[in-house]
């Protein structure tokens, strides 16, 4: 069982409203450093922190972190699916590596930002079926609101050679591929 793995060190900021249960804070942020990714099935992406004071802090949502301080998102535009289980890999895509993106949210709304790493799923019901499998890239977006989003809500950006007009006919593909199966 994974449960914890470890993600690039990334400054970020808390939400104070989340260290002192959501009773007060809010507005307030306290300096943090993300290093490890967790996962509960149903339950948002969560991380842990080390934060400024030294104090550790574990299970993090990831509406509570941002890259500076902003106005917050409410947890569904923040992702768009919970941790499909207990088993991931975490991995920073040098392809993508700070690479532009926008987000099209659950509210219609494009948000841009920049790539931070990929969560992706294994051994669980969801990820085994091509037409399910999401990765949950994370984003910090420009206003500072880390998000965790899938490839099919966010277009790429590398003004170099990407010229973005994704199909918005494409269709996941349903099928496994196998030459033994």
């Amino acid at each position: 069982m994974t449960l914890i793995g470890e993600t690039p060190f990334t400054t970020c900021f808390v939400r104070n409203e989340f260290l002192f249960d959501e009773q007060h804070g809010h507005g307030e942020f306290t300096p943090a450093i993300a290093f490890a990714f967790r996962a509960e099935p149903a339950r948002v992406p969560m991380f842990q922190v080390m934060l400024d004071s030294g104090a550790q802090w574990a299970r993090v949502p990831i509406h509570m972190i941002c890259s500076k301080p902003c106005e917050p998102l409410p947890v569904e535009q923040s992702c768009w699916w919970d941790s499909y289980g207990y088993e991931f890999t975490v991995v920073a895509l040098p392809f993508l590596k700070n690479h532009a993106v926008t987000a099209l949210g659950r509210d219609g709304h494009i948000r841009k930002g920049n790539y931070l790493f990929t969560v992706d799923w294994m051994q669980t019901g969801w990820s085994e079926i091509p037409n399910q499998h999401k990765n949950h890239h994370i984003i910090s977006l420009q206003n500072g609101q880390w998000i965790a989003y899938p490839n099919n809500r966010l277009v790429w950006h590398d003004p170099s050679w990407i010229n973005p007009k994704p199909n918005p006919n494409w269709e996941t593909p349903s099928r496994n591929y196998s030459v033994e199966g």
